[in-house]
């Protein structure tokens, strides 16, 4: 619209100067021209109104797009976390069905073992009252049980110090002691338990009785007094300074008896003859000094432990081999060596004595009597 009026102002002067003609002519180009400027405007608006529709378009549709993808984004991930969920409450799900699992077979399991130690105590139950049972009918059938059991026991015992500590005269008194007490139930049907008893302690009694515990204190002792023995020594002292030397005399008058005195003495320096009865022993170095007294106090130990195991054989071979050390390196004319080398000397003679017995023949009649009340007959008793 402002063009227009533009148009027409610019046109005035030119209608007012011209002819009517020209002025027709000029209203009709004025109208073409016009005509044409509002085409050109219209065209104009309809191109712009195109270019920005389009535009509009193309953003609406990008925004489309995005949106789209965005949606779509979201919706794979919730799906993943939806996934991720239901693992997550399976999982879950199973770590508490494990528990209550383990409890289920806990419980099943203590169900069980109770059931098991209720059937224990029930069988222990009964095999107490049984036991209670046949206590009381033994008591009931004798009396004299409680004293049977007190011989067998004095019986168990004797076997012990005879086999065990090599003791046979402590186990000869227990012997007797069980013999009393079953002298004490006054049974005359208890006479083959005795004679059995009589039986093993004449056994035990022939025994010679070997004094272990004294024969190791003795070897104890003498281990300590190795230390203290002397070692023989070779005297290589010269024999002129053994004997006197005569005295010579200051008168002139004496010549002879000086030179005679002077003569036998160069005579006696001259040959020297001695005596003997032992061998020469080469004096020992500290060490093997050392070494000599300890491989003595080894064979006095191992005769010990000899003594110990009933071991006769090697009890004197080790006695004798010390004894021939001591004898051969310390100084015999000492009394502590002589009182050393005497009681080895009577040390070998020790006779171990083995038993010869093992087992005892009123075992098994005790063993009867403990259990039945009294002694089975003789078929009954060998089986």
């Amino acid at each position: 619209m402002d063009n227009k009026k533009l148009d027409e102002n610019v046109m005035e002067p030119k209608i007012e100067q011209g002819s009517e003609t020209e002025t027709n002519d000029t209203n009709q180009a004025v109208s073409e021209s016009l005509q044409s400027s509002a085409d050109n405007h219209e065209k104009a608006d309809k191109s712009g109104v195109s270019w920005g529709f389009l535009f509009n378009l193309v953003c609406i549709l990008l925004l489309t797009f995005a949106t789209l993808g965005g949606g779509y984004y979201l919706y794979q991930e919730l799906t993943k976390h939806k996934d991720s969920a239901q693992a997550l409450a399976v999982e879950l799900k199973q770590a508490l069905n494990e528990p209550s699992r383990q409890i289920s077979s806990l419980q099943s399991q203590q169900q069980a073992f109770s059931g098991s130690i209720n059937q224990q105590m029930q069988g222990l139950s009964e095999s107490q009252t049984q036991l209670n049972e046949r206590v009381a009918k033994l008591a009931q059938r004798n009396p004299n049980h409680w004293m049977a059991e007190e011989a067998k026991y004095l019986v168990r015992m004797a076997g012990s110090k005879l086999w065990l500590e090599k003791d046979p005269s402590t186990a000869a008194s227990l012997l007797k002691s069980a013999d009393a007490r079953i002298e004490s139930m006054k049974d005359p049907s208890l006479t083959p338990l005795r004679k059995a008893l009589a039986q093993d302690i004449s056994v035990v009694s022939a025994i010679k009785s070997t004094d272990i515990a004294g024969t190791v204190l003795t070897l104890d002792s003498m281990i300590e007094l190795l230390d203290r023995l002397p070692l023989n020594r070779v005297e290589v002292a010269n024999a002129a300074n053994r004997l006197e030397s005569p005295e010579m005399s200051a008168s002139i008058d004496d010549w002879k008896e000086n030179l005679a005195k002077s003569w036998k003495s160069i005579m006696d320096d001259f040959v020297v003859v001695r005596k003997r009865t032992t061998d020469i022993t080469p004096i020992l170095a500290p060490d093997q000094q050392w070494y000599l007294v300890e491989n003595i106090r080894n064979k006095l130990l191992q005769s010990q432990l000899a003594l110990y195991r009933q071991d006769q054989v090697n009890y004197r071979q080790s006695l004798t081999l010390a004894r021939k050390w001591i004898y051969q390196y310390f100084d015999l004319n000492d009394a502590k060596t002589k009182e050393t080398l005497s009681a080895l000397e009577a040390l070998k003679t020790l006779e171990i004595q083995t038993p010869t017995i093992n087992h005892f023949q009123s075992t098994a009649l005790l063993q009867q009597l403990v259990i039945h009340g009294n002694l089975l007959v003789t078929e009954e008793a060998s089986l």
